[in-house]
Protein backbone atom coordinates (compact mmCIF):
# COMPACT_ATOMS: atom_id res chain seq x y z
CA UNK A 1 0.00 0.00 0.00
CA UNK A 2 1.30 3.46 -0.87
CA UNK A 3 2.23 5.37 2.28
CA UNK A 4 0.50 8.55 3.40
CA UNK A 5 3.60 10.61 2.67
CA UNK A 6 3.93 9.35 -0.88
CA UNK A 7 0.27 10.13 -1.57
CA UNK A 8 0.91 13.73 -0.49
CA UNK A 9 4.47 13.95 -1.81
CA UNK A 10 4.15 17.26 -3.67
CA UNK A 11 2.53 19.04 -0.73
CA UNK A 12 5.08 17.78 1.75
CA UNK A 13 8.06 18.66 -0.40
CA UNK A 14 6.83 22.24 -0.72
CA UNK A 15 6.09 22.39 2.98
CA UNK A 16 9.68 21.77 3.98
CA UNK A 17 11.31 23.69 1.10
CA UNK A 18 13.12 20.64 -0.27
CA UNK A 19 12.33 21.03 -3.95
CA UNK A 20 15.27 19.03 -5.27
CA UNK A 21 14.55 15.73 -3.59
CA UNK A 22 11.91 13.08 -4.11
CA UNK A 23 11.40 11.08 -0.94
CA UNK A 24 11.81 7.33 -0.93
CA UNK A 25 10.04 5.54 1.90
CA UNK A 26 10.68 1.91 2.71
CA UNK A 27 9.49 -0.62 5.26
CA UNK A 28 12.25 -0.42 7.84
CA UNK A 29 9.88 -1.06 10.73
CA UNK A 30 11.23 -4.54 11.37
CA UNK A 31 14.80 -3.35 11.63
CA UNK A 32 14.75 -0.64 14.27
CA UNK A 33 13.91 -0.97 17.93
CA UNK A 34 13.13 1.16 20.96
CA UNK A 35 15.23 1.55 24.07
CA UNK A 36 16.25 3.84 26.90
CA UNK A 37 17.70 7.19 25.88
CA UNK A 38 18.63 10.23 27.95
CA UNK A 39 19.06 12.68 25.06
CA UNK A 40 16.45 14.69 23.14
CA UNK A 41 16.68 12.55 20.01
CA UNK A 42 13.78 10.83 18.29
CA UNK A 43 16.08 8.21 16.75
CA UNK A 44 19.71 7.19 16.52
CA UNK A 45 21.09 5.82 13.25
CA UNK A 46 24.53 4.26 13.47
CA UNK A 47 25.45 6.64 16.29
CA UNK A 48 24.05 9.76 14.59
CA UNK A 49 21.20 11.38 16.52
CA UNK A 50 18.07 12.75 14.87
CA UNK A 51 16.86 15.60 17.13
CA UNK A 52 13.29 15.36 18.36
CA UNK A 53 12.83 19.11 17.87
CA UNK A 54 13.72 18.77 14.18
CA UNK A 55 11.21 15.94 13.86
CA UNK A 56 8.46 17.96 15.56
CA UNK A 57 9.20 20.99 13.38
CA UNK A 58 8.85 18.98 10.17
CA UNK A 59 5.70 17.32 11.47
CA UNK A 60 4.12 20.69 12.27
CA UNK A 61 5.06 22.07 8.84
CA UNK A 62 3.56 19.07 7.10
CA UNK A 63 0.32 19.18 9.09
CA UNK A 64 -0.01 22.93 8.52
CA UNK A 65 0.49 22.50 4.77
CA UNK A 66 -2.14 19.77 4.55
CA UNK A 67 -4.69 21.75 6.54
CA UNK A 68 -4.00 24.86 4.47
CA UNK A 69 -5.04 22.84 1.42
CA UNK A 70 -8.29 21.92 3.12
CA UNK A 71 -7.29 18.37 4.06
CA UNK A 72 -9.03 17.13 7.18
CA UNK A 73 -6.32 15.36 9.17
CA UNK A 74 -7.80 12.60 11.32
CA UNK A 75 -6.07 11.09 14.34
CA UNK A 76 -5.36 7.94 12.33
CA UNK A 77 -3.91 9.97 9.47
CA UNK A 78 -1.70 11.96 11.84
CA UNK A 79 -0.51 8.75 13.49
CA UNK A 80 0.46 7.30 10.12
CA UNK A 81 2.15 10.54 9.16
CA UNK A 82 4.26 10.46 12.32
CA UNK A 83 5.52 6.98 11.53
CA UNK A 84 6.17 7.77 7.86
CA UNK A 85 8.00 10.97 8.71
CA UNK A 86 10.26 9.20 11.21
CA UNK A 87 10.95 6.49 8.64
CA UNK A 88 11.82 9.14 6.05
CA UNK A 89 14.27 10.87 8.39
CA UNK A 90 15.92 7.54 9.26
CA UNK A 91 16.26 6.69 5.57
CA UNK A 92 17.73 10.13 4.82
CA UNK A 93 20.38 9.63 7.51
CA UNK A 94 21.16 6.09 6.36
CA UNK A 95 21.67 7.28 2.79
CA UNK A 96 23.83 10.23 3.86
CA UNK A 97 26.07 7.95 5.91
CA UNK A 98 26.49 5.48 3.07
CA UNK A 99 27.15 8.27 0.58
CA UNK A 100 29.98 9.48 2.83
CA UNK A 101 31.45 5.98 2.97
CA UNK A 102 31.37 5.83 -0.82
CA UNK A 103 33.28 9.11 -1.01
CA UNK A 104 30.43 11.25 -2.33
CA UNK A 105 30.54 14.94 -1.43
CA UNK A 106 28.36 18.04 -1.67
CA UNK A 107 30.26 21.28 -2.22
CA UNK A 108 29.48 24.63 -0.62
CA UNK A 109 28.57 25.92 -4.08
CA UNK A 110 26.02 23.14 -4.58
CA UNK A 111 24.38 23.89 -1.24
CA UNK A 112 24.30 27.62 -1.95
CA UNK A 113 22.89 27.15 -5.45
CA UNK A 114 20.08 24.89 -4.24
CA UNK A 115 19.10 27.31 -1.49
CA UNK A 116 19.22 30.31 -3.81
CA UNK A 117 16.98 28.53 -6.32
CA UNK A 118 14.32 27.72 -3.71
CA UNK A 119 11.22 29.89 -4.39
CA UNK A 120 10.47 30.20 -0.67
CA UNK A 121 13.71 32.13 -0.27
CA UNK A 122 13.16 34.46 -3.23
CA UNK A 123 11.54 37.86 -3.60
CA UNK A 124 10.47 38.94 -7.09
CA UNK A 125 12.28 35.94 -8.55
CA UNK A 126 15.62 36.69 -6.90
CA UNK A 127 17.24 35.19 -3.83
CA UNK A 128 16.75 37.40 -0.77
CA UNK A 129 19.21 36.70 2.02
CA UNK A 130 17.17 38.48 4.67
CA UNK A 131 14.06 36.54 3.69
CA UNK A 132 16.12 33.34 3.82
CA UNK A 133 17.33 34.09 7.36
CA UNK A 134 13.81 34.94 8.50
CA UNK A 135 12.22 31.87 6.91
CA UNK A 136 14.80 29.46 8.31
CA UNK A 137 14.48 30.82 11.83
CA UNK A 138 10.68 31.02 11.71
CA UNK A 139 9.91 27.77 9.90
CA UNK A 140 12.76 25.51 10.98
CA UNK A 141 13.67 27.18 14.27
CA UNK A 142 17.39 26.81 13.62
CA UNK A 143 20.24 29.10 12.63
CA UNK A 144 21.08 29.30 8.90
CA UNK A 145 24.32 27.39 9.54
CA UNK A 146 22.40 24.47 11.02
CA UNK A 147 19.86 24.54 8.20
CA UNK A 148 22.64 24.41 5.61
CA UNK A 149 24.22 21.47 7.40
CA UNK A 150 20.90 19.60 7.28
CA UNK A 151 20.46 20.60 3.65
CA UNK A 152 23.91 19.26 2.78
CA UNK A 153 23.13 15.85 4.27
CA UNK A 154 19.86 15.63 2.36
CA UNK A 155 21.68 16.48 -0.85
CA UNK A 156 24.32 13.87 -0.04
CA UNK A 157 21.64 11.20 0.25
CA UNK A 158 20.06 12.48 -2.96
CA UNK A 159 23.35 11.94 -4.80
CA UNK A 160 23.31 8.30 -3.77
CA UNK A 161 19.69 8.02 -4.95
CA UNK A 162 20.67 9.51 -8.29
CA UNK A 163 23.44 6.95 -8.67
CA UNK A 164 20.93 4.21 -7.95
CA UNK A 165 18.62 5.73 -10.58
CA UNK A 166 21.37 5.58 -13.21
CA UNK A 167 22.25 1.98 -12.31
CA UNK A 168 18.64 0.86 -12.78
CA UNK A 169 17.99 2.86 -15.95
CA UNK A 170 15.41 1.35 -18.26
CA UNK A 171 16.72 0.60 -21.75
CA UNK A 172 14.53 1.54 -24.74
CA UNK A 173 14.53 -2.07 -25.95
CA UNK A 174 12.99 -3.24 -22.66
CA UNK A 175 9.95 -0.97 -22.64
CA UNK A 176 7.75 -2.83 -25.12
CA UNK A 177 8.56 -6.24 -23.64
CA UNK A 178 7.82 -5.11 -20.07
CA UNK A 179 4.66 -3.32 -21.16
CA UNK A 180 3.24 -6.44 -22.79
CA UNK A 181 4.38 -8.65 -19.92
CA UNK A 182 2.39 -6.43 -17.56
CA UNK A 183 -0.79 -7.02 -19.56
CA UNK A 184 -0.77 -3.82 -21.60
CA UNK A 185 -2.67 -3.76 -24.90
CA UNK A 186 -0.41 -3.50 -27.94
CA UNK A 187 -2.77 -1.03 -29.63
CA UNK A 188 -2.25 1.42 -26.75
CA UNK A 189 1.53 1.05 -26.53
CA UNK A 190 2.55 4.15 -28.50
CA UNK A 191 0.19 6.40 -26.53
CA UNK A 192 1.19 5.01 -23.14
CA UNK A 193 4.86 4.29 -23.75
CA UNK A 194 6.35 7.40 -22.12
CA UNK A 195 4.18 7.21 -19.00
CA UNK A 196 4.87 3.49 -18.66
CA UNK A 197 8.62 4.04 -18.99
CA UNK A 198 8.57 6.62 -16.18
CA UNK A 199 6.58 4.30 -13.93
CA UNK A 200 8.86 1.37 -14.69
CA UNK A 201 11.97 3.45 -14.00
CA UNK A 202 10.55 4.68 -10.70
CA UNK A 203 9.57 1.18 -9.62
CA UNK A 204 12.98 -0.26 -10.45
CA UNK A 205 14.71 2.49 -8.51
CA UNK A 206 12.38 2.01 -5.54
CA UNK A 207 12.96 -1.75 -5.58
CA UNK A 208 16.73 -1.29 -5.70
CA UNK A 209 16.65 1.26 -2.88
CA UNK A 210 14.40 -0.94 -0.78
CA UNK A 211 16.76 -3.87 -1.18
CA UNK A 212 19.82 -1.73 -0.48
CA UNK A 213 18.29 -0.12 2.61
CA UNK A 214 17.10 -3.42 4.01
CA UNK A 215 20.63 -4.74 3.72
CA UNK A 216 21.97 -1.64 5.47
CA UNK A 217 19.39 -1.91 8.22
CA UNK A 218 20.73 -5.33 9.22
CA UNK A 219 24.23 -3.95 9.75
CA UNK A 220 23.52 -0.43 11.08
CA UNK A 221 22.02 -0.02 14.53
CA UNK A 222 18.79 1.97 14.31
CA UNK A 223 17.04 2.96 17.53
CA UNK A 224 13.70 4.76 17.74
CA UNK A 225 12.56 6.78 20.76
CA UNK A 226 9.38 8.22 19.30
CA UNK A 227 7.11 6.53 21.83
CA UNK A 228 9.22 7.87 24.71
CA UNK A 229 9.29 11.39 23.31
CA UNK A 230 5.55 11.43 22.60
CA UNK A 231 4.83 10.33 26.17
CA UNK A 232 7.11 13.04 27.59
CA UNK A 233 9.87 10.73 28.75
Amino acid sequence: MMSFLRRHKETLVLAVFIIFLVGIFVGLGGYYFTGADTTESVAVVGGAKIPYMRYRTRLSQTLDALRAQGTEVSDAMEGQLKQDLLREMIVDELLAQQAEKLGLEVSDAEVANTIQQTPAFQRDGRFDQQLYFQAVRAQFRVAPEQFEKMHRRLMLGAKLKNQMFRLTKVLPAEIREEYLRGGGALKDFDAKKDAFMRELQQQRTLDALNFYLRQLATSVEIRSFLEQRESGR
